[in-house]
């Protein structure tokens, strides 16, 4: 895994590295709104605290936020990690978190090699289905292609990429993909700490596979002094004697922080890392779904269906393994019994690897207008994956208008009504930007 920092952002250095230095000012900037006394009648403002504070007293009062837990202050620099070979778990990890924004390179319609973390099975599992898939798309929907296509070449990147999109389920979660993931700097110090947790005691298969790639992350950020760690504070301060001497009298121990690269931010709230629902004791994954403005919804799917849906910061995802191991059957070949018994056991073969094809149990969390104005609306649609638009358009959405009904909350169930059923062209009010001009409400691809 290798990371660098976006030398884009604001709070980069010449070398490459996060300047604390100026994220620490900036912080003590931003902790002077709360409570700085307006003078002389001058309405108050940052300029005026930047203008009668200096850098000593910015920094300390920054320094301050970090070790009292006060995080808002340091919520405001905001850095971007620019990450090659991050396994496809934990991009699920990073995005199951808030306060970030990410562009990942799409599993869905890249081709699949062979590296330190796909293995040669996997690959050769993944070519053999490539090649089913195209054949199958072909027989089976070789006109749809050609009517829609401008000409030969475009069809075949067309079909081939639909069959990229199935073939990739094959592949195990820890397939390395690249990102670029943006959030504010104290939220991805709060992240390392619940990685951390993870280190010091995985509970399961999975989080001991991740153990390793969480250390390198870890390891990585106190490079880029993207870590506030005993001994990036240190040397924040160091060379300047007043902030030193500011520093050191409220926090005698910062006089032994040098080369000490532990991680200051405290986890005083004991937060877990959130895509985990077994380290959640207020998880609703093994209650009944729950159905109203607000809806709490259980179903099985795919992980490469839950990395569509948790993208969507507006609802909460989170995940479980289920005992018994279950797959996806893509319904392109469902009416093919020799294809579905081969792809079920394919699929069998690699289960020690977490294939993204492994149905996982996932419980969402949100408002009911969260769910149909946010998330259906991005994925009920024809150029969505096709797994998570049968989640909405087949499933989440009928459940949730038939059990309102049956519980008797009509006047919410009308006005979820015009959703059931349809591809978010057909919702009321959505204006689609680039129609595709063919939406295909039982799609088999």
């Amino acid at each position: 895994m290798k990371i660098k920092l976006d030398p884009m952002q604001g709070y980069v250095t010449n070398n490459g590295l996060f300047d604390q230095k100026k994220a620490l000012e900036s912080t003590g900037v931003k902790a002077a709104i709360c409570y700085k006394e307006v003078s002389d009648g001058v309405p108050f403002s940052q300029d005026k605290v930047r203008e009668s504070e200096d850098f000593s007293t910015l920094v300390t009062r920054g320094i301050d936020t970090i070790f009292n837990d006060h995080t808002t202050p340091s919520e405001h620099q905001v850095l971007s990690l620019e990450i090659v070979g991050i396994p496809k778990i934990m991009c699920m990890v990073l995005n199951n978190e808030k306060q970030y924004t990410a562009d990942e390179r799409s599993l869905r319609y890249t081709s699949v090699e062979e590296t330190a973390n796909i293995s040669k099975k996997e690959v050769e599992l993944y070519n053999k289905w490539l090649k089913i898939y195209c054949d199958v798309i072909k027989e089976k929907l070789g006109s749809f292609y050609h009517k829609f296509s401008k000409n030969t070449t475009q069809e075949e990147k067309a079909i081939i990429k639909m069959a990229q999109e199935n073939a990739r389920y094959m592949v195990g979660v820890f397939m390395p993909t690249t990102t670029t993931y943006t959030v504010p700097w104290i939220q991805i110090n709060k992240i390392m700490v619940y990685m951390q947790k993870v280190i010091d005691n995985p509970l399961n298969n999975l989080e001991k596979l991740l153990v390793p790639y969480f250390k390198e992350f870890i390891d990585e950020c106190i490079k880029l002094d993207v870590a506030i760690t005993k001994d990036s504070i240190y040397k924040c301060i160091k060379d300047d004697e007043k902030t030193f001497d500011k520093v050191t009298k409220k926090y005698p121990l910062v006089k032994e922080y040098l080369g000490d690269k532990s991680l200051v931010y405290k986890n005083n709230k004991d937060v877990d890392l959130s895509l985990f629902a077994y380290r959640n004791p207020f998880t609703a994954i093994n209650d009944e779904n729950e159905y109203g403005y607000n809806v709490s919804y259980n179903n099985f799917e795919s992980f490469a269906c839950l990395a569509q849906e948790q993208r969507h910061r507006t609802i909460n995802c989170e995940m479980i393994i289920p005992d018994s191991f279950m797959c996806f059957v893509p319904p392109i070949i469902k009416d093919n019994k020799e294809l579905v018994n081969m792809w079920l056991k394919d699929m069998e073969s690699v289960k020690e690897i977490y294939p993204q094809g492994e149905l996982v149990k996932v419980n969402r969390c949100g408002t009911l207008k969260n769910i149909l104005k946010y998330v259906a609306q991005e994925r009920a649609c024809d150029r969505a994956q096709l797994e998570i638009e049968k989640v909405y358009v087949d499933d989440m959405i009928p459940d949730i208008y038939n059990n309102l009904i049956n519980e008797g909350k009509n006047d919410i169930a009308e006005k979820v009504k015009p959703y059931v059923k349809k591809l978010r062209c057909g919702f009321p009010g959505y204006h689609c930007p680039g129609t595709c001009g063919h939406p295909r409400i039982n799609r088999e691809l």
